[in-house]
């Protein structure tokens, strides 16, 4: 076990709004969905979101941003459902500026005739899914053919959100955080706010609201730790809730996910604290940063037929906080199953910022 940085998964637990590899979608008109045909001339399969760049029946060239790899697996896509070439039939939500010819994908159909969804398996409307002889959206038969969902006994196994009727394209996890305490240094930063500043966009790790997030967790119960790897992660390593006093770091440096140290209470429950931070960008969620003075206490509890977890933690900063915050949620047990980590590319997170 690498030691240092070790608990990502606290940065992916603390924050109360996604910071990690979503935008805002105030920029494109959601209520305005477009067809257009063309010509893939470039595709980018990388984390934050998957980008391609088509050119259109008119001659027009469009950047067209898409879901993450996780979230597109999920709806039956693999590395090759898009290529070089192919030729698309799109629906999306075009940039309210209407100089950048920019989109957020809603649904597709690719060369064969499949039609795909971007974000939510419903996307795709059902006279679509009827003339290609699909039933329902592949993403739909994705998930429900993942396999059993087994109760976990320690808290292992593949943990998510319940998302049912959350609808990921709005972005709706990935504004500005609003109704904190803040003191005027939390104040003067949300005030500056800049979406370029996402540390996402860059690669940086953190920031998944484990209660609300699109993305899982994994976690693997030992001896001496939790172990914890998060389903959106780019690194290839776990993050740790050490339990055994003997095996906590001690010459863990000061980092953006502190060391996180918790013990037993009977067979369902862990308690925990996070300490040792560095102050980081956004380390309090989105939009708002965190200082070395941050710390993090919580509760897990395995429900009694293992198949949820529910948390609660309470984050105070006193350079940014004018009070400690509270919050808490459900896990929902999915299929156990093991996380591909897809590599995340720095300039292809920017891209929608300059997308001409």
């Amino acid at each position: 076990m690498n030691a240092p940085g070790t608990m990502l998964f606290f940065s992916l637990l603390v924050a109360c709004l996604s910071s990690h590899a979503h935008h805002s979608r105030a920029n494109f008109q959601l209520d305005n969905l477009v067809e257009m045909r063309g010509t893939v001339t470039e595709f980018n399969w990388a984390n934050p979101h998957i980008y391609w760049r088509m050119q259109l029946e008119n001659g027009e060239n469009w950047l067209i941003e898409g879901h993450s790899i996780p979230g597109v697996n999920r709806l039956g896509w693999t590395r090759d459902t898009i290529q070089v070439g192919d030729e698309l039939l799109i629906a999306a939500f075009p940039d309210h500026s209407t100089g950048r010819k920019f989109a957020l994908v809603e649904y597709l159909v690719i060369a064969d005739g499949t039609p795909l969804a971007g974000f939510t398996p419903n996307a795709i409307p059902a006279e679509l899914r009827a003339d290609s002889g699909a039933g329902s959206a592949p993403g739909v038969e994705r998930e429900r053919n993942a396999g059993p969902v087994e109760p976990s006994l320690d808290f292992s196994g593949n943990w998510r959100a319940d998302l049912r009727g959350v609808n990921l394209r709005t972005g709706a996890f990935f504004d500005p955080q609003e109704n904190l305490p803040l003191t005027e240094a939390g104040e003067a930063i949300i005030a500056a706010y800049d979406e370029a500043e996402n540390p996402s966009y860059q690669c940086i790790q953190g920031g998944l609201p484990i209660g609300g997030g699109p993305y899982g967790i994994r976690i693997d119960r030992h001896d001496d730790r939790l172990a914890i790897r998060g389903e959106h992660s780019n690194i290839d390593r776990d993050n740790v809730i050490w339990l055994v006093e003997s095996a906590v770091p001690t010459d863990q440096p000061p980092s953006r996910d502190g060391l996180a140290v918790g013990r037993a209470e009977g067979d369902r429950a862990i308690v925990f604290e996070v300490k040792n931070y560095a102050a980081a960008k956004w380390g309090l969620g989105r939009g708002l940063d965190s200082s070395d003075q941050k710390h993090v206490s919580g509760r897990l509890e395995l429900q009694i037929d293992g198949l949820a977890i529910d948390y609660t933690y309470l984050i105070t900063d006193p350079v940014y906080l004018t009070e400690p915050i509270t919050r808490g949620g459900v896990l929902r047990k999915e299929p156990d199953r093991e996380f591909v980590n897809e590599p995340c590319d720095p300039e292809i997170g920017s891209l929608h910022l300059t997308p001409e």
